[in-house]
């Protein structure tokens, strides 16, 4: 059902997307509803508030939608509370709930909608960012990893639709079909049962994945209608204990991260402190800020060791952050393993995680303490303990053995 909103409750529609088969379109004004309503394409369904106009609006709305045919449901919040009554005796159906969960339970009700199952204390995590290069592919599947490995179930759903690196980092083989392809199918094609089928299981490291576009020149897209109609499907999927969503930097035309705030999920926001990257970082937050209500309570900063000859040291950098959005939350810091990177990413068509190259490096042991955080401040409950590393593991945990590369000639060096 195509339901038509207009409010000015914070989250109002976001809440109902968890109900089944209900499409939300969310409109600024009374005016503008009217318009569609009389459009030679009516919606299905209609919900008004007194907030976005005058009483006259009010009626001229309701008026227009009962010519229609069209089930209008009123809010009163505001001036309209003070005349019930006459909406009341009109035969409408009136609400003046002022908490969104329970005005969205009250709409799904007065429609006949029923609510999605979703999976108990499950939890939705974007890493996102403003600029590119900064290490996003990376944090995503340390994260994956990371979370796997305390037990937790994993699906990581690729939202990076211009440039993927999940794809060649998990060694992922190419053709495996991608969710991208519902879109042709309509709206109704994203249900759980079809989403389901569009999940690739990655043996290696036991992670899920929903793959997004091979293509980076002229990939598919979704409008953000069709991605919170994918993502409500997503998040209706049974065995799922974290949901992790890998972002482009396009951070305004895919509002991906965006809409998993709304929602009730969290943003984790890989923080250099190079000037131009932290730059990056502090517009993202302020996309977050200026949404109303402020959502950087839902975002993580997670500190990135600067590169060799960046002057500036996360220590100078963090206070700032703190200073200047005081309602995000710090996650750690993650250190440069370039050398260790790279020896899990030299091993050809075989899948290694760096974190098995040096299990007990400096890099491997902020991964874990970094999973740790994300799980104490999200609720999250890992059936497996944090790994543990002793002091002499430690002191020699930043030995790494060299792999065996490919002979020169081979076929792999030859591709």
């Amino acid at each position: 059902m195509e339901l038509v909103v207009v409010t000015n409750m914070p989250g109002l529609p976001e809440a109902l997307q968890s109900f089944e088969g209900l499409q939300v379109s969310s409109l600024p004004s009374l005016a503008r509803a009217k318009s569609i309503v009389v459009s030679d394409q009516p919606p299905q369904a209609l919900y008004v508030e007194d907030t976005r106009g005058t009483l006259n609006d009010l009626w001229e709305v309701i008026r227009a939608a009962q010519s229609k045919q069209v089930p209008v449901l009123v809010g009163l919040q505001s001036v309209g509370l003070m005349h019930m009554t006459d909406f009341i005796d009109a035969g409408l159906r009136v609400s003046d709930a002022r908490d969104t969960r329970t005005l969205a339970g009250w709409i799904g009700e007065q429609l006949g909608m029923r609510r999605l199952a979703a999976t108990a204390g499950q939890v939705t995590v974007a890493v996102a960012g403003a600029k590119g290069g900064i290490g996003k592919t990376l944090v995503v599947a340390m994260l994956a990893e990371g979370l796997k490995r305390r037990g937790l179930h994993v699906l990581v759903v690729d939202g990076d639709l211009s440039n993927s690196g999940l794809v060649p980092t998990f060694r992922i083989p190419s053709g495996f079909p991608s969710y991208l392809y519902l879109k042709s199918e309509g709206l109704g094609a994203f249900t759980p049962a079809n989403v389901r089928r569009h999940i690739y299981q990655h043996q290696a490291s036991g992670i899920h994945f929903l793959l997004g576009s091979e293509e980076t020149a002229n990939p598919l897209d979704l409008n953000l209608g069709e991605w919170q109609a994918m993502m409500q499907a997503v998040r209706a999927l049974d065995g799922y204990d974290v949901i992790l969503v890998d972002t482009g930097p396009e951070i305004k035309k895919r509002p991906y991260a965006i809409d998993t705030a709304r929602s009730g999920g969290y943003v984790i926001l890989p923080t250099p402190p190079g000037r131009k990257e932290r730059a990056g970082v502090g517009n993202a937050l302020r996309v977050f800020e200026q949404h109303t209500p402020d959502l950087t309570d839902r975002c993580f900063l997670l500190y990135m060791e600067p590169e060799k000859g960046v002057t500036v040291t996360v220590d100078r950098v963090a206070p700032l952050f703190g200073q200047t959005w005081p309602k995000a939350h710090a996650l750690g810091i993650l250190p440069r393993a370039p050398r260790q990177v790279s020896m899990a990413d030299e091993e050809g068509d075989r899948y290694l995680s760096p974190l098995d190259v040096a299990p007990h490096s400096k890099f491997s042991r902020a991964v874990h303490h970094m999973v740790d955080a994300l799980c104490a401040q999200t609720g999250l409950r890992a059936p497996l303990p944090m790994a543990k590393s002793s002091l002499w593991q430690q002191l020699r945990g930043e030995k790494i053995a060299p792999l065996a590369l490919p002979a020169i000639g081979s076929a792999e060096v030859q591709a």
